[in-house]
């Protein structure tokens, strides 16, 4: 929080200050009211963009470096995948073309999605297991338990990106792979997350050996 107000009190103080989210949200104004944001609020937005935003995919490149440090093979064939392209700079117009970069990360997010848990609240009375959950009840889902499930997932601890080819994605249930959430509330930067870790992981493993 204090680094957010420090971000936003530098980008007050000097207008030429190159901040263009602190800026956009500085002048942006609610529609109904013509109101802008308040410091607390624009704080607020910026702690999120800098958690949600950096914090978890770091975490998602940092467990996928981690897992092909530990499984060679998968490594040398995800470097092939980024030979092929022909150049050392993969762009977004790379990303159709790296099917396996991508079925490592979405490995890398089921056996440790950095949002472990993720909360919901419910909107009527349910009953779970036997347990009767009253309507306004705020509920901790176990993302990381559910994509660690033995029932859900055969030998749930080793990492097998091929769990991620097309064939397999499409006869698996909607609601055993949910790193980003899933509803009206799932994440707004999953196919951001997605693109940027999937070009870092090909720049990384196209120049690193790890």
């Amino acid at each position: 929080h204090r680094l957010a107000m420090e971000i936003l009190g530098e980008s007050r103080r000097d207008p030429g200050h190159d901040a263009p989210l602190v800026r956009a949200l500085m002048t942006a104004t609610d529609p109904d009211t013509g109101r802008p944001l308040s410091d607390a609020a624009i704080c607020d937005e910026l702690l999120v963009f800098m958690l949600a935003g950096h914090d978890t995919t770091a975490t998602t490149l940092a467990y996928a470096l981690w897992q092909l440090g530990r499984h060679r093979p998968i490594q040398d064939r995800l470097r092939a995948e980024i030979d092929a392209l022909g150049h050392p700079n993969p762009t977004p117009e790379d990303v159709p073309r790296l099917t396996y970069t991508v079925q490592v990360l979405h490995e890398a997010l089921r056996l440790c999605p950095p949002g472990a848990v993720i909360s919901r609240t419910a909107i009527r009375d349910i009953d779970v297991d036997g347990y009767r959950v009253a309507a306004g009840s705020v509920l901790g889902f176990g993302v990381w338990a559910v994509q660690r499930d033995p029932a859900l997932w055969p030998d749930p601890l080793t990492f097998d990106p091929g769990r991620f080819g097309p064939e397999q994605v499409r006869q698996r249930d909607r609601w055993q792979y949910l790193p980003f959430g899933a509803g009206p509330r799932s994440c707004i930067g999953d196919h951001f997350a997605m693109l940027e870790a999937t070009l870092a992981l090909a720049t990384i493993i196209g120049r690193c050996q790890i």
